[in-house]
Protein backbone atom coordinates (compact mmCIF):
# COMPACT_ATOMS: atom_id res chain seq x y z
CA UNK A 1 0.00 0.00 0.00
CA UNK A 2 1.39 3.38 -0.97
CA UNK A 3 1.48 6.11 1.64
CA UNK A 4 -0.96 8.95 0.89
CA UNK A 5 -0.29 12.66 1.11
CA UNK A 6 -2.54 15.73 1.06
CA UNK A 7 -0.16 18.45 -0.04
CA UNK A 8 0.18 19.51 -3.67
CA UNK A 9 3.51 19.74 -5.48
CA UNK A 10 2.94 21.72 -8.67
CA UNK A 11 6.27 22.77 -10.05
CA UNK A 12 9.44 21.90 -8.19
CA UNK A 13 11.07 18.63 -9.18
CA UNK A 14 14.57 17.26 -9.01
CA UNK A 15 16.35 17.90 -12.35
CA UNK A 16 16.36 14.21 -13.25
CA UNK A 17 13.97 11.93 -11.38
CA UNK A 18 14.04 8.30 -12.41
CA UNK A 19 15.79 9.12 -15.67
CA UNK A 20 13.32 11.79 -16.81
CA UNK A 21 14.48 15.36 -17.36
CA UNK A 22 12.46 18.40 -18.34
CA UNK A 23 13.68 21.66 -19.81
CA UNK A 24 14.01 24.51 -17.28
CA UNK A 25 11.46 27.28 -17.47
CA UNK A 26 10.92 30.64 -15.77
CA UNK A 27 8.08 30.83 -13.27
CA UNK A 28 7.39 32.42 -9.90
CA UNK A 29 7.67 30.05 -6.92
CA UNK A 30 6.02 30.50 -3.55
CA UNK A 31 6.38 28.51 -0.36
CA UNK A 32 9.32 26.46 -1.61
CA UNK A 33 9.76 23.13 0.17
CA UNK A 34 12.98 21.12 -0.13
CA UNK A 35 11.72 17.59 -0.66
CA UNK A 36 13.80 14.41 -0.56
CA UNK A 37 13.76 12.63 -3.93
CA UNK A 38 14.38 8.87 -3.90
CA UNK A 39 15.22 6.87 -7.03
CA UNK A 40 15.62 3.27 -5.87
CA UNK A 41 15.22 0.19 -8.04
CA UNK A 42 16.18 -3.15 -6.54
CA UNK A 43 16.36 -5.77 -9.28
CA UNK A 44 16.58 -9.52 -9.70
CA UNK A 45 19.98 -9.08 -11.37
CA UNK A 46 23.04 -10.23 -9.42
CA UNK A 47 25.00 -6.99 -9.16
CA UNK A 48 25.81 -4.03 -6.96
CA UNK A 49 22.43 -2.35 -6.58
CA UNK A 50 22.17 1.47 -6.80
CA UNK A 51 20.06 4.11 -5.07
CA UNK A 52 20.00 7.81 -5.99
CA UNK A 53 19.08 10.54 -3.51
CA UNK A 54 18.53 14.19 -4.32
CA UNK A 55 16.42 17.22 -3.36
CA UNK A 56 13.94 19.39 -5.17
CA UNK A 57 15.34 22.85 -5.80
CA UNK A 58 13.97 26.35 -6.22
CA UNK A 59 13.97 27.97 -9.63
CA UNK A 60 15.17 31.21 -8.05
CA UNK A 61 18.90 31.59 -8.75
CA UNK A 62 19.64 33.08 -5.34
CA UNK A 63 18.23 29.96 -3.67
CA UNK A 64 19.88 27.45 -6.00
CA UNK A 65 21.80 24.58 -4.43
CA UNK A 66 23.28 21.28 -5.46
CA UNK A 67 20.37 18.82 -5.70
CA UNK A 68 22.32 15.71 -4.65
CA UNK A 69 21.64 14.43 -1.13
CA UNK A 70 25.09 13.89 0.35
CA UNK A 71 26.41 11.82 3.28
CA UNK A 72 23.24 9.85 3.97
CA UNK A 73 23.07 6.44 5.65
CA UNK A 74 21.30 4.01 3.33
CA UNK A 75 20.38 0.36 3.78
CA UNK A 76 17.91 -2.25 2.54
CA UNK A 77 16.54 -4.87 4.93
CA UNK A 78 14.68 -8.03 3.90
CA UNK A 79 12.01 -9.90 5.85
CA UNK A 80 14.67 -12.23 7.26
CA UNK A 81 16.45 -9.16 8.71
CA UNK A 82 19.37 -9.43 6.32
CA UNK A 83 20.87 -5.95 5.91
CA UNK A 84 22.43 -4.61 2.70
CA UNK A 85 24.50 -1.48 3.28
CA UNK A 86 24.91 1.18 0.58
CA UNK A 87 27.87 3.55 0.40
CA UNK A 88 28.04 6.89 -1.43
CA UNK A 89 30.35 6.52 -4.43
CA UNK A 90 29.43 9.77 -6.21
CA UNK A 91 27.42 12.76 -4.97
CA UNK A 92 23.93 11.42 -4.28
CA UNK A 93 24.73 7.95 -5.68
CA UNK A 94 24.71 5.07 -3.18
CA UNK A 95 25.94 1.59 -4.18
CA UNK A 96 25.58 -1.65 -2.22
CA UNK A 97 28.80 -2.84 -0.62
CA UNK A 98 28.06 -6.42 -1.72
CA UNK A 99 26.72 -7.99 -4.87
CA UNK A 100 23.20 -9.35 -4.42
CA UNK A 101 19.82 -9.71 -6.12
CA UNK A 102 16.21 -9.44 -5.03
CA UNK A 103 14.82 -12.94 -4.48
CA UNK A 104 11.31 -14.21 -5.25
CA UNK A 105 9.20 -14.58 -2.13
CA UNK A 106 11.29 -12.12 -0.13
CA UNK A 107 10.12 -8.70 1.03
CA UNK A 108 12.47 -5.70 1.08
CA UNK A 109 12.37 -2.31 2.78
CA UNK A 110 14.50 0.79 2.26
CA UNK A 111 15.80 2.92 5.14
CA UNK A 112 17.49 6.31 4.73
CA UNK A 113 18.91 8.65 7.36
CA UNK A 114 20.01 11.99 5.95
CA UNK A 115 23.05 13.92 7.11
CA UNK A 116 20.86 16.18 9.27
CA UNK A 117 19.48 13.18 11.18
CA UNK A 118 16.06 12.85 9.54
CA UNK A 119 14.82 9.30 8.94
CA UNK A 120 12.88 7.89 6.00
CA UNK A 121 11.60 4.45 5.08
CA UNK A 122 9.70 2.71 2.34
CA UNK A 123 6.74 0.39 2.49
CA UNK A 124 7.85 -3.27 2.22
CA UNK A 125 8.02 -4.37 -1.41
CA UNK A 126 8.48 -7.71 -3.16
CA UNK A 127 9.87 -8.85 -6.48
CA UNK A 128 7.41 -8.54 -9.34
CA UNK A 129 6.64 -11.57 -11.56
CA UNK A 130 9.20 -12.25 -14.26
CA UNK A 131 8.50 -12.19 -17.98
CA UNK A 132 11.23 -12.04 -20.65
CA UNK A 133 11.22 -10.02 -23.84
CA UNK A 134 10.28 -12.44 -26.60
CA UNK A 135 11.47 -10.34 -29.51
CA UNK A 136 13.15 -6.99 -30.08
CA UNK A 137 13.26 -5.89 -33.72
CA UNK A 138 13.43 -2.87 -36.02
CA UNK A 139 11.42 -1.97 -39.12
CA UNK A 140 11.34 0.87 -41.61
CA UNK A 141 8.16 2.86 -41.06
CA UNK A 142 6.31 6.16 -41.36
CA UNK A 143 4.99 7.45 -38.04
CA UNK A 144 1.74 9.25 -37.26
CA UNK A 145 3.37 12.59 -38.08
CA UNK A 146 4.14 11.32 -41.60
CA UNK A 147 7.87 11.16 -40.82
CA UNK A 148 9.91 8.29 -42.21
CA UNK A 149 12.34 6.46 -40.01
CA UNK A 150 13.05 3.23 -38.15
CA UNK A 151 10.80 1.87 -35.43
CA UNK A 152 12.06 -0.41 -32.68
CA UNK A 153 9.36 -2.82 -31.48
CA UNK A 154 8.84 -5.21 -28.57
CA UNK A 155 6.93 -8.50 -28.42
CA UNK A 156 6.28 -10.11 -25.06
CA UNK A 157 3.82 -12.78 -23.91
CA UNK A 158 2.97 -14.05 -20.43
CA UNK A 159 0.44 -16.91 -20.72
CA UNK A 160 -0.22 -17.18 -16.94
CA UNK A 161 -1.16 -13.49 -16.88
CA UNK A 162 0.95 -12.61 -13.84
CA UNK A 163 2.94 -9.82 -15.49
CA UNK A 164 0.54 -7.05 -16.48
CA UNK A 165 2.31 -3.71 -16.03
CA UNK A 166 5.51 -2.91 -17.92
CA UNK A 167 7.98 -0.08 -18.14
CA UNK A 168 10.80 0.28 -20.68
CA UNK A 169 14.16 2.01 -20.75
CA UNK A 170 16.74 1.94 -23.49
CA UNK A 171 20.29 2.96 -24.23
CA UNK A 172 21.43 3.47 -27.80
CA UNK A 173 25.01 3.33 -29.00
CA UNK A 174 26.11 4.41 -32.45
CA UNK A 175 29.32 4.34 -34.42
CA UNK A 176 30.89 7.58 -35.62
CA UNK A 177 33.29 7.79 -38.53
CA UNK A 178 35.21 11.04 -39.06
CA UNK A 179 34.31 11.94 -42.68
CA UNK A 180 37.49 13.93 -43.34
CA UNK A 181 39.96 11.69 -41.52
CA UNK A 182 43.61 11.52 -42.54
CA UNK A 183 46.46 9.28 -41.36
CA UNK A 184 48.66 12.39 -41.39
CA UNK A 185 48.75 15.48 -39.23
CA UNK A 186 50.35 18.89 -39.51
CA UNK A 187 53.34 19.34 -37.22
CA UNK A 188 54.71 22.82 -36.45
CA UNK A 189 58.50 22.42 -36.63
CA UNK A 190 59.55 26.07 -36.34
CA UNK A 191 56.93 28.74 -35.73
CA UNK A 192 59.33 31.70 -36.16
CA UNK A 193 62.45 30.79 -38.16
CA UNK A 194 65.54 32.82 -37.35
CA UNK A 195 65.91 33.89 -40.96
CA UNK A 196 62.46 35.49 -40.91
CA UNK A 197 61.13 33.09 -43.49
CA UNK A 198 57.92 31.12 -43.51
CA UNK A 199 57.05 28.96 -40.50
CA UNK A 200 58.12 25.38 -41.03
CA UNK A 201 55.09 23.09 -40.92
CA UNK A 202 55.27 19.50 -42.14
CA UNK A 203 52.74 16.75 -42.79
CA UNK A 204 53.83 13.74 -40.74
CA UNK A 205 52.24 10.34 -40.07
CA UNK A 206 50.04 10.26 -36.99
CA UNK A 207 51.45 8.30 -34.09
CA UNK A 208 47.91 7.56 -32.84
CA UNK A 209 45.45 6.47 -35.52
CA UNK A 210 42.57 5.87 -33.09
CA UNK A 211 40.61 8.97 -34.03
CA UNK A 212 38.77 7.72 -37.09
CA UNK A 213 36.08 5.52 -35.50
CA UNK A 214 34.33 6.37 -32.23
CA UNK A 215 31.21 5.45 -30.29
CA UNK A 216 28.68 7.42 -28.33
CA UNK A 217 25.86 6.26 -26.05
CA UNK A 218 22.62 8.03 -25.19
CA UNK A 219 20.04 7.03 -22.59
CA UNK A 220 16.27 7.25 -22.82
CA UNK A 221 14.62 10.12 -20.95
CA UNK A 222 10.96 9.52 -21.71
CA UNK A 223 8.84 7.37 -19.41
CA UNK A 224 7.60 4.44 -21.47
CA UNK A 225 4.84 2.31 -19.92
CA UNK A 226 2.28 -0.16 -21.21
CA UNK A 227 -0.32 -2.44 -19.65
CA UNK A 228 -2.11 -5.57 -20.82
CA UNK A 229 -4.88 -5.11 -18.26
CA UNK A 230 -7.50 -4.16 -20.85
CA UNK A 231 -6.46 -6.80 -23.39
CA UNK A 232 -8.07 -10.18 -23.97
CA UNK A 233 -4.71 -11.92 -23.49
CA UNK A 234 -1.57 -10.94 -21.64
CA UNK A 235 0.40 -10.19 -24.79
CA UNK A 236 2.43 -7.19 -25.91
CA UNK A 237 2.49 -7.17 -29.70
CA UNK A 238 4.50 -4.72 -31.82
CA UNK A 239 4.82 -2.17 -29.05
CA UNK A 240 6.81 0.79 -30.38
CA UNK A 241 9.51 1.56 -27.83
CA UNK A 242 11.64 3.88 -30.00
CA UNK A 243 11.26 5.78 -33.27
CA UNK A 244 14.32 7.23 -35.01
CA UNK A 245 13.98 9.67 -37.87
CA UNK A 246 15.72 8.57 -41.06
CA UNK A 247 17.79 11.77 -41.04
CA UNK A 248 19.03 11.27 -37.47
CA UNK A 249 22.84 11.40 -37.29
CA UNK A 250 22.87 8.30 -35.07
CA UNK A 251 21.80 6.19 -38.05
CA UNK A 252 24.63 7.41 -40.30
CA UNK A 253 26.76 4.29 -39.81
CA UNK A 254 26.00 1.44 -37.40
CA UNK A 255 23.51 1.60 -34.56
CA UNK A 256 22.66 -0.55 -31.55
CA UNK A 257 19.90 -0.35 -28.97
CA UNK A 258 19.58 -2.16 -25.65
CA UNK A 259 16.03 -2.26 -24.28
CA UNK A 260 15.23 -3.15 -20.67
CA UNK A 261 11.78 -4.36 -19.71
CA UNK A 262 10.67 -3.85 -16.11
CA UNK A 263 7.69 -5.79 -14.81
CA UNK A 264 6.07 -3.74 -12.07
CA UNK A 265 3.07 -3.55 -9.77
CA UNK A 266 -0.13 -1.59 -10.31
CA UNK A 267 1.00 1.00 -7.74
CA UNK A 268 4.37 1.43 -9.43
CA UNK A 269 2.66 1.80 -12.79
CA UNK A 270 0.40 4.51 -11.35
CA UNK A 271 3.44 6.33 -9.95
CA UNK A 272 5.16 6.42 -13.34
CA UNK A 273 1.98 7.50 -15.11
CA UNK A 274 1.68 10.53 -12.82
CA UNK A 275 5.40 11.22 -13.18
CA UNK A 276 4.92 11.14 -16.95
CA UNK A 277 2.25 13.84 -16.58
CA UNK A 278 4.64 15.99 -14.57
CA UNK A 279 7.38 15.65 -17.18
CA UNK A 280 5.01 16.75 -19.95
CA UNK A 281 5.34 20.55 -20.48
CA UNK A 282 1.73 20.71 -21.64
CA UNK A 283 0.66 19.17 -18.35
CA UNK A 284 2.85 21.51 -16.31
CA UNK A 285 1.21 24.57 -17.83
CA UNK A 286 -2.34 23.26 -17.99
CA UNK A 287 -5.01 24.54 -15.60
CA UNK A 288 -5.56 21.05 -14.21
CA UNK A 289 -2.38 19.97 -12.43
CA UNK A 290 -1.72 16.29 -11.62
CA UNK A 291 -0.94 17.02 -7.96
CA UNK A 292 1.76 15.54 -5.73
CA UNK A 293 3.34 12.31 -6.97
CA UNK A 294 2.42 9.67 -4.40
CA UNK A 295 5.17 7.11 -3.88
CA UNK A 296 5.94 4.47 -1.26
CA UNK A 297 8.68 6.34 0.65
CA UNK A 298 7.74 8.37 3.73
CA UNK A 299 9.22 10.31 6.65
CA UNK A 300 9.54 8.29 9.84
CA UNK A 301 9.75 11.43 12.00
CA UNK A 302 7.04 13.61 10.46
CA UNK A 303 3.95 12.14 8.84
CA UNK A 304 3.18 15.54 7.24
CA UNK A 305 6.50 15.75 5.39
CA UNK A 306 6.35 15.09 1.66
CA UNK A 307 8.80 12.64 0.08
CA UNK A 308 9.07 12.25 -3.68
CA UNK A 309 10.13 8.87 -4.94
CA UNK A 310 9.70 5.17 -5.21
CA UNK A 311 11.40 2.08 -3.82
CA UNK A 312 10.85 -0.43 -6.59
CA UNK A 313 11.67 -4.15 -6.61
CA UNK A 314 11.52 -5.26 -10.24
CA UNK A 315 12.41 -8.10 -12.53
CA UNK A 316 14.30 -7.04 -15.64
CA UNK A 317 14.58 -8.58 -19.08
CA UNK A 318 16.78 -7.06 -21.76
CA UNK A 319 17.71 -7.55 -25.39
CA UNK A 320 20.06 -5.78 -27.77
CA UNK A 321 19.97 -5.48 -31.55
CA UNK A 322 22.32 -3.97 -34.16
CA UNK A 323 21.63 -2.61 -37.60
CA UNK A 324 23.11 -0.37 -40.30
CA UNK A 325 21.40 2.43 -42.16
CA UNK A 326 21.80 0.46 -45.39
CA UNK A 327 19.82 -2.44 -43.93
CA UNK A 328 16.66 -0.36 -44.22
CA UNK A 329 17.60 2.35 -46.73
CA UNK A 330 19.75 0.56 -49.33
CA UNK A 331 19.65 3.28 -52.02
CA UNK A 332 19.08 6.45 -49.96
CA UNK A 333 21.86 8.77 -48.88
CA UNK A 334 22.92 8.35 -45.23
CA UNK A 335 21.97 11.08 -42.75
CA UNK A 336 24.22 14.15 -42.95
CA UNK A 337 27.19 14.61 -40.67
CA UNK A 338 26.76 17.09 -37.81
CA UNK A 339 29.06 19.59 -39.53
CA UNK A 340 29.33 20.72 -43.16
CA UNK A 341 33.10 20.07 -42.99
CA UNK A 342 34.09 22.99 -45.16
CA UNK A 343 37.73 22.84 -46.22
CA UNK A 344 39.99 25.88 -46.07
CA UNK A 345 43.62 26.73 -46.87
CA UNK A 346 45.19 29.24 -44.46
CA UNK A 347 48.33 31.05 -45.57
CA UNK A 348 51.66 29.92 -44.14
CA UNK A 349 52.90 33.41 -43.17
CA UNK A 350 54.11 35.14 -40.03
CA UNK A 351 51.37 37.79 -40.24
CA UNK A 352 47.80 36.89 -41.18
CA UNK A 353 46.34 38.26 -44.42
CA UNK A 354 43.55 40.78 -43.93
CA UNK A 355 40.47 39.07 -42.49
CA UNK A 356 42.14 35.65 -42.37
CA UNK A 357 44.22 33.56 -40.02
CA UNK A 358 47.63 32.00 -40.47
CA UNK A 359 48.29 28.30 -40.80
CA UNK A 360 50.10 28.21 -37.46
CA UNK A 361 47.30 30.02 -35.62
CA UNK A 362 44.66 27.78 -37.21
CA UNK A 363 46.52 24.70 -36.00
CA UNK A 364 47.46 26.04 -32.56
CA UNK A 365 44.40 28.00 -31.50
CA UNK A 366 41.65 27.18 -33.96
CA UNK A 367 39.45 24.12 -34.07
CA UNK A 368 41.21 22.87 -37.23
CA UNK A 369 42.96 19.70 -38.31
CA UNK A 370 45.03 18.57 -41.30
CA UNK A 371 43.15 16.96 -44.17
CA UNK A 372 45.44 16.90 -47.22
CA UNK A 373 48.22 18.65 -49.13
CA UNK A 374 47.21 21.58 -51.32
CA UNK A 375 49.00 20.76 -54.56
CA UNK A 376 52.62 19.81 -55.10
CA UNK A 377 54.31 23.21 -55.13
CA UNK A 378 51.97 25.48 -53.17
CA UNK A 379 54.24 26.76 -50.37
CA UNK A 380 52.07 29.81 -49.59
CA UNK A 381 49.02 27.68 -48.77
CA UNK A 382 50.50 24.20 -48.40
CA UNK A 383 47.72 22.42 -46.46
CA UNK A 384 43.99 21.90 -46.69
CA UNK A 385 42.43 21.95 -43.23
CA UNK A 386 38.98 20.97 -41.95
CA UNK A 387 37.17 21.57 -38.64
CA UNK A 388 38.55 19.20 -36.01
CA UNK A 389 35.13 17.60 -35.54
CA UNK A 390 35.38 16.33 -39.16
CA UNK A 391 38.78 14.69 -38.84
CA UNK A 392 38.87 13.62 -35.19
CA UNK A 393 35.96 11.47 -34.02
CA UNK A 394 36.89 11.90 -30.34
CA UNK A 395 35.21 15.31 -30.47
CA UNK A 396 31.89 13.45 -30.63
CA UNK A 397 32.55 10.20 -28.81
CA UNK A 398 34.97 7.71 -27.33
CA UNK A 399 37.47 5.76 -29.45
CA UNK A 400 37.22 2.82 -27.05
CA UNK A 401 35.16 0.06 -28.64
CA UNK A 402 32.36 -1.02 -26.26
CA UNK A 403 32.66 -4.59 -24.98
CA UNK A 404 29.31 -5.53 -26.51
CA UNK A 405 29.94 -4.01 -29.94
CA UNK A 406 29.62 -6.16 -33.07
CA UNK A 407 30.52 -4.89 -36.55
Amino acid sequence: MFKKTKQILLLLLSPCLLGTCTEPFEIETEGFESILVVNAILTGEVKQQEILLSRTFSLKAEEARSPEERNATVKVVDDLQNEYIFQETDPGKYVSTVIFSAQPGRSYQLFVTTNDGRSYASEPNSLAPSNPIDNLYAERMINDDDIEGIGVFIDSFDPPGNAIFYRYEFEETYKIEAPAWSPFEASIIDEKPADGGQPIVLAVPKQDLNDRFCYDTKFSKAIITVSTEELTENKIDRFLVRFIRSDDFMLRSRYSILVRQYVQSREEQAFYEVLKDFSDPESLFSQTQPGFIVGNVFSVDNSQENVLGLFEVSTISSQRIFFNFRDFFPIERPPPFVDECQRFTPANTLEPPLGETTLVDALKFGDAIFFSLNGENNTFKPFILVPRICGDCTVLGSNIVPDFWKD
